[in-house]
C-alpha cells in the first residue's frame, strides 16, 4: 500500500453527529476552564484579603482598647488622689505628734 500524500484532492470524511459531539466536546471544555479560572481567580483574592487582615491584626494585636485607655487614666487619676491624700496624711500626722510633745 502507498503511503498516503495530502493534496488539493484529498477528503476528510466525518458524520455530522461526531461532528456535533466534537463541538459540544470543546465547547464543555471551554466552559469548564473558564468556570474553574473564575473560582481560582476569586480564591486568589479571598486569600490577598484574608494576608491583609492577618496583618492588620498583628499590627493592631498590642494596641490598647480604647476602653482600657480609658480604664488606665481612670486608675492614673485614682493613684494620684491617693498619693496625694497619702501626703496630706503623713503631714497631719506630723502635725499631730509635734503638737503632742
Amino acid at each position: 500500500m502507498s503511503d498516503p500524500t495530502i493534496n488539493d484532492k484529498s477528503h476528510f470524511k466525518i458524520s455530522l453527529p461526531m461532528l456535533f459531539q466534537g463541538l459540544a466536546l470543546i465547547g464543555v471544555l471551554v466552559f469548564g476552564y473558564r468556570d474553574l479560572e473564575g473560582r481560582i481567580r476569586l480564591l486568589e483574592h479571598e486569600v490577598e484579603a484574608t494576608i491583609d487582615s492577618v496583618i492588620d491584626l498583628e499590627k493592631s494585636a498590642d494596641d490598647p482598647i480604647p476602653s482600657d485607655v480609658r480604664q488606665d487614666k481612670t486608675l492614673e487619676f485614682l493613684q494620684a488622689q491617693v498619693n496625694g491624700n497619702s501626703d496630706d496624711l503623713e503631714y497631719l500626722k506630723r502635725k499631730i505628734y509635734s503638737n503632742d510633745r
